[in-house]
């Protein structure tokens, strides 16, 4: 194929036609009965704010579940309703446990024979006895028994006496759990709360037999919470982690107070074109209950941006087209590219310039009348074909 040269001139040329066939005369007079107005394209100085709606969560990282770590039947409980706020230390239930009360046996057993192997001739029979007491203390430990109920049972190195769980049942399960051994010589273990927090599931009743995979209680520490607002892709672009935020009740009576983002979901909700955005905030007073709706503010700095009312660009989905005043009536249509949008404006990042004059109001009209304008000049050609 034989090439041949473009010249600066001749792509002039071309980009004026184009220009030209893109052009098309409106009267000034038309333009005054389709109402149309003209500013100029100038840059701004664009101080906004995102404003989103959110929903308070717990903060997962605050959450914690209780289990038992033996099996074996609830005596009493001493945490009896959801929203009961617990601190960490706090005595939950206790537990009658026939596997714990063998541990104990075997611990105190374990330590007669140590102390019976001090005088014995052998020399590795302590050693061994010795062995045989870490073993059965590390079990109990297994059993999440504390380091006091431990060394209560070292102390007495007493086995427990023979109480039978059908005699615990005949008596009620009122037996006092405020240690490791309760009253009446019957042994329960007492479960203590692991972390501080309010009680958002009870699964733990009297005489109910659990074992190591029961969840006993959800605890959910409120101290921290976190709030996701939901943004739209079109603004998820301006946000970022560890970017500061005002966080108001859905009424706008309450003070506002500061969040921090601290996570933004990958992925856009395929229906309300939003996506999730964490923001954790201090919930020292408790102010902020899970699930309350709140209102959500993101300052942004000032940008210098060329912007233009929205109203001035023709959105079709793949493209956006603006109309430029050339003076005398005529007017051009051109192809632009847009940024984000902050209230009636819109941000134009390519295809216009400062100083140009652009239709701003009865863009629908000229639009209309550019498209036929463009499908009469389609047209004549044919016509003209047709008539010779």
């Amino acid at each position: 194929m034989k090439l041949e040269p473009v010249y600066a001139e001749e792509r002039r040329a071309d980009e004026e036609m184009e220009v030209a066939s893109s052009t098309f005369h409106v009267s000034p007079d038309m333009q005054q009965m389709a109402g149309v107005q003209l500013s100029t394209v100038a840059y701004s100085t664009e101080t906004a704010t995102i404003r989103a709606p959110g929903r308070v969560v717990a903060d997962e990282t605050g959450l914690t579940r209780v289990y038992p770590h033996m099996e074996g039947w609830i005596s009493k409980t001493f945490v009896d309703f959801n929203g009961q706020m617990v601190k960490k230390g706090d005595l939950l239930l206790s537990i009658y446990s026939p596997e714990v009360v063998a541990g104990e046996q075997e611990l105190a057993l374990a330590l007669r024979v140590r102390d019976q192997m001090k005088s014995s001739p052998v020399k590795e029979a302590w050693g061994n006895s010795e062995l045989l007491v870490q073993a059965a203390r590390k079990r109990l430990q297994v059993f999440d028994l504390t380091p006091a109920q431990i060394a209560e049972v070292e102390q007495t190195r007493t086995p427990v006496e023979g109480t039978t769980l059908r005699e615990l049942f005949d008596k009620g399960g009122t037996q006092t759990a405020g240690d490791s051994h309760a009253t009446g010589g019957v042994q329960t273990i007492s479960v203590y709360s692991p972390a501080t927090g309010y009680v958002t599931a009870r699964n733990a009743y009297a005489n109910q037999h659990v074992t190591p995979d029961t969840e006993l209680y959800d605890l959910s520490d409120l101290r921290r919470v976190w709030i996701m607002a939901d943004i739209f892709e079109t603004d998820i672009a301006s946000i970022h982690e560890g970017q500061n935020a005002l966080v108001s009740g859905a009424n706008n009576e309450s003070p506002a107070f500061a969040a921090r983002v601290s996570y933004i979901q990958p992925q856009v909700d395929p229906q309300t074109r939003t996506s999730k955005v964490r923001l954790e905030v201090p919930n020292e007073r408790l102010q902020l209950k899970p699930d309350m709706f709140v209102n959500v503010q993101f300052p942004l700095g000032p940008a210098r941006k060329l912007m233009v009312p929205a109203d001035a660009v023709m959105d079709f989905g793949l493209r956006q087209t603006a109309y430029v005043d050339r003076g005398n009536g005529n007017l051009e249509a051109r192809m632009v590219r847009i940024g984000q949008r902050r209230g009636g404006r819109v941000e134009i990042l390519d295809g216009l310039k400062p100083g140009e004059r652009i239709v701003t109001s009865g863009t629908f009209l000229i639009d209309s009348e550019s498209r036929l304008r463009a499908g009469t000049a389609m047209s004549a050609p044919a016509a003209d074909q047709g008539h010779d």
